[in-house]
């Protein structure tokens, strides 16, 4: 085994991926709570093993997987601990965006972010949305801008180090601002959102009134109908973390079987793998082929039909474990509301048509 600087004892990231989880598992409960939360700690402790540079280029310090074993791992972290990988994947955005931009934000934090050494976080959904900009950037007339507006979604506030926030210029551009995480003249956080599910990432709201951003702090500057474009040819793919947490309710649901003597648990758990390996094969398929944007209809659709089979499988393990999935410990009763995360996540309006149908037929 090598050692690399920066990673204790770098191994195969998804080896690495598995012994996190079985920490995360042990974990997962209070990571799900507000009062306690996602721990600091644990995610610098992840980015130790690696697991925040799987797919970072080497040259940058990163691992330099390819795409598909960092899939993988996000299935593995996500089908442990929800939260904890929620709050890390937010720092795959800027990774990925300072690795193909030169401006100068992201020449500054490069090499930092595929480490792991800054964790990052980000402010970008409302990108999604039809309609004005939520939040614009005006030219301040110094080479800097001034971003005013608001946005809802800013996970991990308090735990990573670095924040990408983007607004839209008058040259309906987005400009891309990679920010130190704390509050600064003309940026107000929220409290923390009360949420019905993975209430611990510290998720909060941003409004921006003229805040400043330097020259030096913008990492990109991108065509908005490109980004768009860009964007809504990767969130008709069903994601790893569904597909994680799909994996960890069928074991689950097979070990109640046999653990509690329930026969018809087994024959649920095998009927669902059944259905939803078939399935995650063909979403990788489309998810990487070469032509892979002539499968848009077919990647959408597999997105719906495999987050109501989530759905249904988790509802199925809290059939089977009965009552004491009712107890606000329990680990079904967690993972029955992270599959209504999983519905909302990056979720456009072909994506929520693709749902209802699902769940339809």
């Amino acid at each position: 085994m090598t050692t690399t600087p920066g990673f204790i004892q770098q191994a195969d990231p998804i080896s690495a991926a598995h012994h996190a989880a079985e920490v995360l598992l042990a974990n997962a409960a209070d990571s799900d709570c507000p009062a306690i939360g996602v721990q600091r700690c644990l995610l610098r402790w992840l980015a130790a093993q690696g697991l925040y540079s799987v797919a970072a280029p080497v040259a940058d310090g990163g691992l330099g997987r390819d795409e598909r074993t960092l899939c993988e791992v996000e299935e593995v972290l996500a089908g442990a601990d929800a939260a904890t990988w929620f709050v890390l994947t937010q720092h795959r955005t800027p990774q990925k965006l300072t690795a193909a931009s030169s401006y100068p934000a992201a020449d500054e934090y490069r090499q930092a972010l595929a480490r792991g050494d800054e964790l990052g976080g980000i402010a970008v959904a409302h990108l999604r949305r039809p309609g004005p900009p939520s939040i614009r950037a005006v030219p301040d007339g110094s080479g800097g801008w001034r971003f005013s507006g608001s946005t809802e979604w800013c996970t991990g506030w308090g735990l990573v180090d670095l924040v990408l926030i983007a607004a839209v210029n008058p040259s309906d551009e987005v400009v891309f601002a990679l920010l130190p995480a704390h509050e600064r003249p003309g940026l107000c956080v929220s409290e923390p959102y009360a949420l019905a599910v993975m209430g611990g990432t510290r998720t909060v709201g941003l409004t921006l009134d003229g805040m400043p951003v330097a020259a030096d702090e913008v990492a990109a500057v991108v065509d908005r109908s490109e980004w768009r474009a860009r964007d809504s040819g990767t969130v008709v793919d069903t994601k790893p973390a569904t597909l994680g947490l799909l994996r960890r309710v069928i074991d689950e649901t097979l070990r109640t079987g046999h653990d509690r003597d329930r026969p018809a648990a087994v024959e649920e758990a095998q009927a669902l793998a059944a259905a939803a390996w078939p399935m995650r094969e063909r979403a990788y398929e489309l998810r990487f082929a070469p032509d892979r944007d002539r499968h848009l209809t077919e990647r959408l659709e597999l997105r719906g039909r495999i987050a109501e089979l989530t759905v249904r499988a988790t509802a199925g393990l809290v059939a089977a474990r009965g009552g004491s999935a009712m107890y606000s410990s329990s680990h079904e009763q967690r993972w029955a509301r992270e599959a209504m995360f999983h519905l909302v996540q990056a979720q456009t309006d072909d994506v929520r048509s693709s749902q209802l149908a699902a769940f339809a037929h």
